[in-house]
């Protein structure tokens, strides 16, 4: 299935169970009443917020390899002739008569079964989904099969098209589809009550990067809520945003060799935690909502003086043991920093320069894990995905290989409590190249001198910077010392391989291939501590010191220029009397 993307801003809120969450449940009507030739009924929100109804004709029961038996069904009526069935009808409910003329709830319109025009659907039987448990064991175990569901791609909101693109490649590895929402309707929609036929988002993060997938509630019992007629993830135990949505229209395309129609929608209201994700129903239930961990970014640009603020809360599955195998975080807080580093430039040039200070705080640790590193890199202008934005994709990567890290850890189940990141952003590339160095001939053991470097400015003069630098103590005669800075990541194609590890760390938390490095994962807080910080790079000139043919020691760091990354390389010659 293709991707899809749109540009997109979803605004969040949050809401507690309203007056109305003490619905009773429909009645229900058992497979063994199920008979071909029943003409039923099913509901779902085509546009906006309010439930449309339209004819389910039962063909047949059939067996779905795997799954167990479904109810075979053709659709008619005005809401689906042009579009049929799409992605996000999934759960639409089907009532059908009994004997006594009484419509019950015969289960969830959940597979299509790629017919031209989507008029045919398969429907995941009420009983199946009801067995289902509400909260399941946090253990259980990975659904491994895949169906055609009509839940559709994973939505994703807030992102730029660059970023978007970057996205789906990850998504298509995995296995997932990603489609971008718009933003939500220009006047905000009232808190919809979740009952059978309403649209039902389930979200890992909301606020201004919103992921997670749409679908339809097919029973409500009490505060319990169910839905999809199938799987999110399959992953058992959850603990994600249970939330309304808002339908803007059915995408129409009825030519299932390339695609299928989709809903066109946005997230709403957190209304409630999902506690299952199991292979016949997703389950909910009304409340609060679930653990969400705050992610906060800070984005300045340093040559206009403007601020951006950018506010995103990730569902925190920490004490449900992680059921998907990696945190939210991995997903939403490298997107919203690539998001941030994109945004803050009001049109992103090709030449960047900048910083990013990230930080995650644990219950568990008084002292922070953080690092920061300087980015100067050349990518595309905009953000048109065929070269992404250096900075934005350089800091991304960064955060995803220390979000990486952090699950790597096996010593204790380690609960984030707030994570944080300070991106700067100038345009043009503040790099020179070492041209020589100039300093006193005759120096004695142990003395400080001063050197004069010459280097080139990025397409600018030449300039001299001088630093101090210290004669190592007891060295006699000839002395050689290395001047070298770090290699320039200036180049296009060092921005396109940051693309491209931010693209393989998010194909790994959709669940796809493992892109974690080799290596013994830390064994205590302490060295997890020490491993973040270590991804700081030391981005200034190292020194090293040669005597009669031999090194003397190890290289060192000489000097940092806060404003120029400093690259190349230029020896100095000393008498040591």
């Amino acid at each position: 299935m293709k991707s899809r993307f749109l540009a997109l801003v979803v605004p969040a809120w949050l809401a507690f169970s309203p007056a109305w969450a003490q619905a009773a449940g429909d009645p229900i009507m058992p497979l063994s009443q199920v008979q071909a030739g029943m003409d039923c009924t099913a509901d779902t929100v085509t546009q906006g917020t309010e439930i449309s109804s339209f004819n389910a004709h039962v063909i047949d029961i059939v067996q779905q390899m795997g799954q167990g038996p479904r109810i075979l069904v053709r659709v008619s009526g005005p809401a689906v002739d042009q579009t049929g069935v799409a992605e996000g009808f999934s759960g639409s409910p089907v009532y059908c008569p009994d004997s006594s003329g009484v419509m019950r709830n015969a289960g969830a319109i959940s597979q299509g079964v790629g017919e031209y025009g989507n008029k045919v659907a398969l429907v995941t039987p009420i009983e199946q989904m009801l067995g289902e448990p509400v909260e399941p064991p946090s253990s259980a175990p990975h659904v491994a099969y895949r169906t055609r569901a009509l839940l559709g791609p994973l939505a994703v909101s807030g992102v730029a098209p660059w970023l978007l693109h970057l996205f789906g490649k990850a998504a298509e590895r995995a296995g997932r589809t990603v489609l971008a929402v718009p933003a939500g309707p220009s006047q905000s929609f009232p808190v919809q009550p979740l009952v059978p036929g309403a649209s039902l988002g389930v979200a890992y993060a909301a606020g201004d990067i919103a992921l997670g997938a749409v679908g339809t509630v097919t029973y409500r019992d009490g505060n319990t809520i169910y839905a999809f007629g199938h799987e999110l993830d399959g992953a058992g135990r959850r603990s994600l945003l249970l939330q309304d949505a808002y339908v803007y229209d059915v995408v129409n395309n009825p030519n299932v060799a390339e695609d299928t129609s989709y809903k066109l929608a946005a997230f709403g209201h957190t209304e409630g935690t999902l506690t299952s994700d199991t292979p016949n129903a997703v389950i909910g239930r009304l409340d609060a909502g679930p653990p969400q961990i705050p992610v906060d970014v800070t984005a300045r640009d340093l040559d206009t003086g403007g601020t951006l603020l950018q506010h995103t809360d990730v569902a925190d599955e920490t004490d449900v043991g992680l059921p998907s195998g990696a945190s939210g975080l991995d997903l939403i807080a490298p997107l919203a920093i690539a998001q941030a580093a994109t945004q803050i430039y009001d049109g992103a040039p090709a030449n960047q320069s900048g910083s990013m200070c990230f930080r995650i705080d644990l219950r568990e640790s008084a002292t922070p894990l953080q690092f920061c590193n300087r980015y100067v890199g050349s990518g595309g202008a905009g953000d048109s995905g065929l070269a992404p934005p250096p900075l934005a994709s350089a800091a991304g990567a960064d955060v995803s290989t220390a979000l990486g890290l952090l699950d790597s850890v096996r010593f204790a189940a380690l609960h984030v409590t707030d994570v944080k990141a300070i991106v700067n952003a100038r345009r043009g590339l503040l790099e020179a190249a070492v041209l020589g160095a100039h300093a006193p001939r005759l120096v004695h053991p142990g003395q400080t001198v001063t050197i004069r470097l010459s280097v080139r400015v990025y397409r600018g003069p030449v300039a001299t910077i001088s630093f101090p630098l210290s004669i190592p103590p007891g060295v006699h005669g000839r002395l050689e010392a290395v001047l070298r800075g770090p290699a320039s990541d200036s180049s296009s194609q060092a921005s396109a391989g940051a693309a491209a590890s931010l693209v393989a760390a998010l194909t790994g938390s959709l669940g796809g291939s493992s892109t974690s490095a080799p290596g013994q994962p830390p064994g205590s807080i302490s060295a997890l501590t020490r491993e973040f910080a270590a991804i700081s790079r030391y981005d200034g000139l190292l020194v090293s010191f040669t005597a009669g043919g031999k090194r003397i020691g190890r290289a060192r760091r000489a000097y940092r220029d806060p404003q120029l990354l400093l690259t190349g390389h230029t020896t100095v010659r000393f008498v040591v009397g």
